[in-house]
């Protein structure tokens, strides 16, 4: 472990807050998987994420927000995504919609995955910075950290790491992600919530995959 770990506190999320401003990468905990984000609004920290976890640039990331006010400039939200979010945001749903600036989030083409997650350090920390790219706390393949540390063992290269005092269950599931630009939708992803639950189709594992 290389990077800092901050306190899950006021101070600790400003600082790490105020890194991400820099155009670093950081670990912080999310209401699914322990998760690594960086500024959605600096190209070189988009690549840098990348290559810290191995990632190919073409594989689409998920951008985090704390509200659909925050995601203005980058996606556009149908009425079926605003219905979606008011019954299951904050929480563990990921919705891909037409994106206003295709590339911002790399590999998302004309589509982005955006999320609210209902964690309130994560809350927190994208009141300070806006939205955020973010994927899961590992190498690309290798499975997910389960608490700061790991996250800044596993991945050296983070300037630090935001814990909270409380590792991931084991066999928590990531988020589900549910393509809104398909007609009808479909579910790419069954994660934490499923096919039934959102009352939508299933796509093959081999889709499931392009998110994580």
């Amino acid at each position: 472990m290389s990077g800092r770990l901050w306190a899950g506190d006021r101070g600790g999320i400003e600082a790490a807050a105020a890194a991400i401003g820099t155009g670093a990468v950081i670990g912080f905990p999310t209401d699914t998987v322990f998760g690594i984000a960086c500024s959605a609004t600096l190209p070189a920290a988009v690549a840098s994420l990348c290559r810290i976890k191995g990632r190919p640039a073409t594989q689409p990331l998920v951008l985090m927000a704390a509200g659909w006010e925050q995601l203005a400039a980058y996606a556009v939200p149908s009425p079926a995504a605003a219905e979606l979010a008011r019954r299951f945001w904050p929480g563990p749903l990921t919705l891909i919609v037409a994106a206003k600036r295709p590339g911002r989030v790399l590999g998302g083409g004309g589509t982005v995955g955006v999320r609210l997650p209902a964690h309130p350090i994560a809350l927190q920390l994208l009141e300070l910075t806006g939205p955020l790219a973010t994927t899961s706390a590992n190498r690309h393949g290798q499975p997910p950290a389960d608490d700061a540390a790991a996250a800044l063992a596993h991945l050296p290269e983070l300037i630090g790491a935001i814990a909270d005092g409380h590792p991931v269950p084991a066999g928590r599931r990531p988020s589900s992600i549910l393509d809104l630009t398909r007609d009808p939708p479909v579910l790419i992803r069954e994660g934490a919530l499923s096919a039934i639950e959102l009352g939508v189709p299933l796509a093959s594992r081999r889709s499931a995959s392009r998110r994580d």
